[in-house]
């Protein structure tokens, strides 16, 4: 427990600096208003909750707590994943919470009395009577319409974060794909001389052998998918290029090695409409290559893939090379988490299962 909290406050500290430092300042102003109007009402009215430093340290407390649930814990989520049942519950919640914590310790000590004895006349004076006559009714009117400022402000706070958050969150995936396509420049060299020569060869190749034939044109496939734009608006391809991709690389692997590598693949698509960003599932899978022991059939390289219309689920699993360990910077896999993230944020989870025998990944992406 107490390591949660550690973490916590490791993760939003500097959020909840922030709103401690805005609180201080709101109650600063608010005291000196308050002060500047009526010096002995003021004292009275802080004498009742403790005095004024008691007073002001309990209410930046409840103010950076507030707000801090308010924008968040509700606010966010809703404008960024739609999450319209927890944002309600969340606000209730806090409102019960806070309605408990002023009847309790706020309730006996406010005095509506000064407005009576007020030079207030008329509606004002009508107004002031009302609410020493009925105590309880106008005090939870008063808490309700706080708290409803509150929650108004709040969202707009949450709104500005929101977009700012969006500007940011486009301008990563922007340079993302700059970097990738700078990356892609730099070795693709010529890709019209490069498909070109491929289909020369492939050509040539084909009365003699059929098996390089078909390699030459699997190459042709893979080189033209990792280096074409097939990508929508949104950046994403069809599940099913993405898949059909996947297997020309499994194939491509299992030529190279006569055949001999011990692979299972399995797949479950009844989504055909399905996208997904490019080169996440390939990435996977070449990481698997490259570390894995393949060449084991008590212990195959797993691939499993299925999609439907709520959820596409990607697995694979396979056993680790055993002696020296191949140079890795893990560039592909953070890469694949930083693209995911930012596309997906909570709507997807990719976990990693690593361990002295086997390594595994589990993707889930909601749609």
């Amino acid at each position: 427990m107490l390591q949660k909290i550690a973490d916590f406050f490791g993760r939003e500290w500097k959020r909840i600096l922030i709103l401690l430092i805005i609180a201080a300042a709101f109650q600063l102003l608010l005291y000196s208003f308050v002060y500047t109007i009526d010096p002995k009402l003021a004292n009275k009215a802080f004498a009742k909750n403790g005095g004024l430093i008691v007073s002001a340290v309990k209410n930046t407390i409840e103010f950076t707590i507030t707000y801090y649930v308010l924008i968040f814990v509700a606010c966010l989520p809703l404008l960024r994943y739609r999450r319209a049942g927890r944002f309600f519950l969340t606000i209730g919640l806090l409102f019960a919470a806070k309605f408990a914590y002023v009847m309790i310790f706020e309730y006996n000590a406010v005095d509506f009395q000064a407005g009576v004895n007020s030079n207030s006349q008329g509606s004002n004076q009508r107004i002031a009577e009302f609410m020493v006559n009925n105590k309880f009714p106008a005090f939870c009117i008063s808490v309700a319409v706080g708290y409803m400022f509150l929650l108004l402000t709040s969202f707009i706070v949450a709104s500005i974060i929101d977009f700012n958050y969006r500007i940011k969150q486009q301008k990563d995936l922007e340079k993302q794909k700059s970097d990738a396509e700078l990356s892609a420049i730099k070795y693709q060299i010529n890709p019209h001389f490069l498909f070109n020569s491929l289909s020369f060869i492939y050509s040539k190749t084909v009365p003699l052998s059929e098996e390089v034939s078909n390699a030459v044109l699997l190459l042709s496939d893979i080189m033209r998918y990792a280096l074409g734009k097939e990508e929508d608006a949104e950046g994403k391809v069809t599940l099913e290029k993405e898949i059909t991709h996947m297997k020309n690389v499994i194939e491509i692997n299992q030529m190279r090695f006569n055949n001999q590598l011990s692979i299972q693949y399995s797949e479950e698509i009844t989504n055909h409409k399905a996208r997904i960003i490019p080169l996440i599932l390939i990435t996977l899978v070449e990481n698997a290559f490259k570390h894995g022991d393949l060449l084991d059939p008590a212990n195959p390289l797993v691939v499993r893939t299925e999609a439907d219309d709520k959820m596409i689920r990607f697995y694979i699993t396979n056993k680790k090379k055993k002696g020296p360990k191949e140079l890795s910077t893990g560039i592909g896999l953070n890469n694949v988490r930083q693209r995911l993230q930012l596309t997906y944020g909570d709507k997807q989870k990719f976990i990693v299962t690593d361990n002295d025998a086997y390594y595994s990944t589990t993707l889930k992406i909601n749609l």
